[in-house]
């Protein structure tokens, strides 16, 4: 009995995502070029380059999954030219077992310096975007949860994008965006209907004893 009951714990509790490959990348209006070809944490780098080749944004990036949450974050963000630097995550092959998938996503900028800066955050699968935002401050929209059908195995990629201006001190800034990936819940039965089962179908046999003893009567 308590191994039946353990059997269909699991198969009601969400099914692990698995990734194949993942590729961290950050690109900007002159070019781009990959950070990792691995899971990162707290990896600090370069990120772009201007026109003339030389370094002009930096930061810390992490780009990691645990079970079924898979998280971009980079932070300490500075840029020295009015630009736009995008810093991705594209984890590819991902499978599950079912071809409908929840998403579960959490974002936010976490660290702001001043306008006029604003920084988004977005979730893709299989390129299509399934939800973005963008702030002029610290914090985030609410925890949003979206179902979409991505057949198997699908792509996820997690975005964030810093629009500086450029300006002295050149930024400061931080953001992240989680996407939390599972099969939808299973749709129950409907309850047992009022009357019915044991008691139902005692009060059932019930009625035709009944009914005999009169005829017999």
């Amino acid at each position: 009995m308590l191994k039946r009951l353990l059997l269909t714990t699991a198969l009601l509790a969400p099914l692990p995502a698995q990734a194949s490959t993942i590729t961290v990348f950050a690109t900007n209006s002159y070019g781009g070029g990959v950070l990792a070809y691995s899971e990162i944490f707290g990896y600090s780098t370069v990120l772009a380059t201007g026109p003339d080749g030389l370094p002009v944004s930096g930061g810390v990036v992490s780009a990691f999954h645990s079970g079924n949450s898979y998280e971009l974050a980079a932070h300490n963000v500075s840029n020295t030219i009015p630009d736009t630097l995008n810093i991705y995550a594209l984890w590819q092959g991902i499978t599950s077992p079912t071809g409908l998938l929840t998403v579960t996503t959490q974002m936010a900028t976490d660290e702001y310096a001043y306008y006029p800066w604003y920084v988004s955050e977005a979730v893709y699968i299989n390129g299509q975007g399934v939800v973005g935002h963008t702030q002029w401050y610290q914090g985030g929209p609410p925890v949003e949860t979206f179902t979409v059908s991505p057949g198997v195995p699908f792509d996820l990629q997690l975005q964030l994008q810093f629009v500086s201006d450029g300006a002295y001190p050149y930024g400061d800034f931080g953001a992240y965006v989680i996407a939390t990936l599972a099969d939808p819940p299973p749709v129950h039965a409907p309850g047992p209907v009022v009357g019915a089962g044991l008691p139902g179908l005692l009060a059932l046999v019930g009625g035709w004893l009944w009914r005999g003893k009169r005829k017999r009567a």
